[in-house]
């Protein structure tokens, strides 16, 4: 489509910009029914909407994807397409996470944590494999196959959401209610200091939208190598969630975030070795990794302890927003 970088950025952004709504994602779900079920039915309109947007990217009449020649879609169907997907996407996360949340308070005491660990390491094991299986189909088949499969995916996953068990027609409190206590619940020194803490750790994680491009025009790395830089990431990321659930699950989340820190403050000083060409002669390639990669190896092992603690102060019936956040 012949992109430029700050577009290609752009269009990264509007895939997740629909994750800065599952706040009323999930409020939206704890107070409307449809068809008597919470979460559901708002998981087949979620996936639906992703398989329909996928299915207009291929059906749209500057999209001829199949073979070499063909025009390209333009920037801005494939921008809305793919905001789209990500609405869907993020919709049915959130139902999917509620869900997640409802089960996991009931878990006994000594076994907390084992079911979202679990569900989150199924979770990333699924990206893990999709990075370099995409990447393969992608280069054999080219394009138009990752969308037919992008498209498929959400639509076999509709049979198996349809046969979900979930209680019909649950009493539902207002609104007004659930406001009271989502708020009780923040105002709480139990919730509101750790929220506190993550919300301004992650404020501070600034990403380097312009690392790629550097990485590609300076270091001139290949698209094989920036694609290789992102299955390891998700194959790291995977570890990392894997390395908490079976090693640090008893660990206090204090103790997590300072050792996660200071091994994240070590790997982001190779970016500055690489940015001023000290790479002791290694490859400049495991320099990128050992920030990008092990960047996410962190973020796995961060990830759980937060919504492990969370779970279990969301207040009953409004799991949906209060897990959100």
């Amino acid at each position: 489509m012949n992109a430029t970088e700050a577009q290609q950025t752009t269009i990264s952004s509007l895939r997740s910009l629909p994750a800065s709504f599952k706040l009323l994602f999930g409020f939206i779900s704890d107070n409307v029914l449809i068809c008597g079920y919470r979460r559901k039915s708002y998981m087949i309109i979620g996936w639906a909407i992703s398989a329909i947007s996928m299915g207009m990217l291929l059906v749209d009449s500057k999209c001829g994807l199949a073979e070499k020649g063909e025009s390209q879609p333009s920037v801005e169907m494939f921008s809305l397409t793919i905001l789209l997907f990500g609405t869907g996407f993020w919709f049915a996360d959130v139902m999917a996470d509620s869900i997640v949340a409802e089960k996991a308070k009931l878990e006994p005491e000594e076994s907390r944590g084992q079911l979202q660990s679990t569900c989150y390491a199924c979770r990333f094991f699924g990206l893990m494999i999709a990075a370099p299986f995409s990447s393969g189909i992608y280069s054999t088949f080219g394009p138009r196959a990752v969308i037919i499969l992008m498209g498929s995916f959400p639509f076999a996953m509709l049979p198996l959401i349809y046969n979900f068990w979930e209680p019909r027609n649950q009493v539902i409190k207002s609104t007004s209610a659930q406001c009271s206590e989502i708020w009780k619940t923040v105002c709480s020194r139990a919730v509101w200091q750790p929220m506190g803490f993550v919300y301004l750790y992650n404020l501070l994680q600034v990403s380097n939208s312009a690392w790629k491009e550097f990485l590609s025009s300076v270091l001139h790395f290949s698209p094989n190598q920036l694609n290789m830089l992102l299955i390891m990431s998700y194959v790291l990321l995977y570890v990392g969630i894997m390395a908490y659930k079976y090693y640090f699950i008893a660990w206090s989340w204090r103790s997590v975030y300072i050792m996660t820190t200071l091994v994240g403050g070590f790997f982001s000083l190779l970016q500055i070795c690489l940015i001023e060409g000290y790479t002791f002669g290694l490859d400049p390639f495991f320099f990128a990794l050992g920030d990008d990669a092990f960047a996410d190896f962190v973020s796995g092992i961060q990830f759980l302890p937060t919504t492990i603690m969370m779970v279990h102060l969301c207040p009953s019936g409004s799991e949906g927003a209060s897990y959100a956040m």
